[in-house]
């Protein structure tokens, strides 16, 4: 009796650790899960919050040793993509027969605060742009209320001079999780730090401050019916870094010019429905607040809300925005024909 529980036990351990030793090493060889690499990099930017802050420059059109048109494109993950801005690119090039330069400062996640940094770091680099083109995002309201709202520094005279990650506590906390979890050498037991961490500790951190559903803590700010009347002042707040931000766009103009610089919009699946008594729907808020921006400022504004089964034709939405996002990035065909839009929309007399 005794030698066979041995045996058991044996079998069971032996299996255990073949059991492990299998599974740490299909843990080293995924790719599904990252569990390692944190430690040697850092997304932590001192100006931009994150972020490389290189630029992506490219030429499009005849005789790009000569003079030409130099075009500033700012914006999230909509702008970072490899679709919108080489079509505008392209599209420009086609209208004004002349070579045109992009600068494509686009980054995931970034709102109106981090555009007026990346312009200022474009006029650094390249100088002054005959256009600027940025597009504003139904997240970036989130964005600047719950991401950059605390870190940002400014300097004596009020002028915004950065926004570091290191003053991003909320992100901090969840940068040095990944750190904590990545400090073991056995995948498995980083497998478990993580999954104690992300499934667990932070839930329950989250849940004395925000929703930690990302998408309702982002969008909450446009939700139907009553986002109005909730969220005055998130919405001043933002109507107010618009307003700065088109301020730094025009000073980066040849001309110092209102008509220059062009705010560009495209509406979220759910924010285009006739009632909103269908779900989770959104208000109309960041086009009111845009329509307000034009009246104060003069920039042109551009917004899409109005002109989408124009712009998409008969298959809109099914061909429009990437399917199961709720974020409503545009497919690829779909973020060129906008590019398309925008460029027509361009007066470059």
């Amino acid at each position: 009796m005794r030698r066979n529980i041995l045996l058991k036990l044996g079998a069971i351990s032996i299996g255990v650790f073949i059991s492990l030793v299998g599974t740490e090493t299909i843990l080293r060889l995924q790719n599904f899960i990252k569990i390692d690499g944190f430690s040697s990099g850092s997304p932590w930017n001192d100006v931009l919050h994150h972020g490389s802050g290189k630029f992506t420059v490219a030429e499009y059109g005849p005789d790009c040793k000569g003079e030409k048109i130099k075009l500033l494109l700012l914006g999230d993950s909509w702008m970072e993509d490899n679709y919108l801005g080489p079509t505008l690119g392209r599209e420009i090039a086609s209208k004004t027969k002349a070579c045109v330069q992009t600068v494509n400062g686009g980054n995931s996640s970034y709102a109106p605060t981090v555009y007026l940094l990346r312009a200022r770091q474009a006029f650094e680099a390249y100088g002054k742009f005959d256009y600027v083109i940025v597009n504003i995002d139904e997240t970036d309201i989130g964005d600047e209320w719950l991401r950059y709202r605390i870190p940002t520094v400014r300097d004596t005279s009020g002028r915004i001079v950065a926004v570091p990650y290191e003053h991003d506590m909320e992100a901090q906390y969840l940068w040095n999780g990944k750190l904590w979890a990545e400090n073991s050498n056995f995948y498995v037991v980083r497998l478990l730090k993580f999954t104690y961490y992300y499934e667990i500790l932070v839930p329950s951190f989250y849940r004395f401050i925000v929703s930690p559903d990302l998408y309702s803590n982002l969008m909450q700010y446009v939700f139907a019916p009553d986002a109005r009347s909730l969220y005055k002042r998130e919405h001043q707040h933002f109507e107010d870094r618009l307003s700065e931000m088109s301020s730094e766009l025009i000073s980066v103009t040849n001309d110092a010019s209102t008509s220059r610089v062009y705010v560009t919009y495209h509406p979220h699946l759910r924010g285009l429905v006739d009632s909103v008594d269908d779900g989770l729907l959104y208000l109309p808020i960041v086009s009111e607040l845009l329509t307000r921006l034009q009246e104060k400022s003069g920039v042109r504004v551009l917004d899409a809300r109005n002109h989408v089964r124009e712009i998409h034709g008969k298959g809109f939405p099914d061909n429009t925005y990437a399917p199961d996002d709720p974020f409503s990035h545009l497919m690829v065909e779909g973020a060129i024909r906008y590019g398309k839009w925008i460029a027509d929309q361009i007066d470059f007399n």
